[in-house]
This record gives C-alpha cells, structure tokens and sequence, in this order.
C-alpha cells in the first residue's frame, strides 16, 4: 500500500532539511545562500506533487535522501529548473541593474 506524498514527507521533513542545508552549505554562490527558506518551500510542494509511486519506492527502498538530493541539485544547478527561473535568473538580473540604476542617478 502506498503512503500519500504529504505523509512521507512530513513524516521526513527533518531529512529535507538536512539535505538543503547540506547542499546549499556546499554551493560556492553565496547570493544563492539568501533563498535557502524559500527553496526548502519549493522543494516540499514539489515533493506533495512528486510522482506518488517513485516516491514511496524510494520510501520504501530506503534511499528518499538519494531521492530528495538529486531534485535539490537539479534545482539548484540546471539553467531550466524552476529555481533557476523564479532566483537565479532575478539575481542574475539584478546585479545588471545595479550598476545602471547608480550611475543613472549618481551623474
């Protein structure tokens, strides 16, 4: 019988957060570091609307943290994820703004 979604991982919420702390202590862009919280929200409706059957097979195989890692890393890496769309892409932007906004009015 398989468990629902919202029952796997609220019953693992503290290895979720093990794993993102984990691999945003390992990502070298610091401005990434300041969407930690928001990620980590992301990241659980993601695993709400995650298949149901590949979830609990890796539930039930004993590699959820496998599991929950490799969406953290395709996240926080890939040029076509959602986090990369909605943060990266804003910081990114921002920090091009930036300059010309001052310049525009410092003159």
């Amino acid at each position: 019988m398989n468990l629902p979604n919202k029952k796997i991982v609220d019953d693992n919420i503290n290895l979720v957060i093990e794993c993102v702390d984990y691999q945003f202590r390992k990502c070298k862009e610091k401005t990434i570091k300041e969407f930690r919280d928001d990620f980590l929200q992301d990241l659980i409706v993601t695993l709400y609307d995650y298949d149901n059957e590949k979830l609990n097979d890796a539930y039930n195989g004993n590699h959820l943290n496998a599991l929950v890692t490799r969406i953290i890393q395709n996240n926080i890496y890939s040029k076509t994820s959602p986090f990369y769309t909605v943060y990266r892409k804003f910081i990114e932007r921002a920090d091009e703004i930036t300059p010309k906004i001052r310049d525009e009015y410092a003159g």
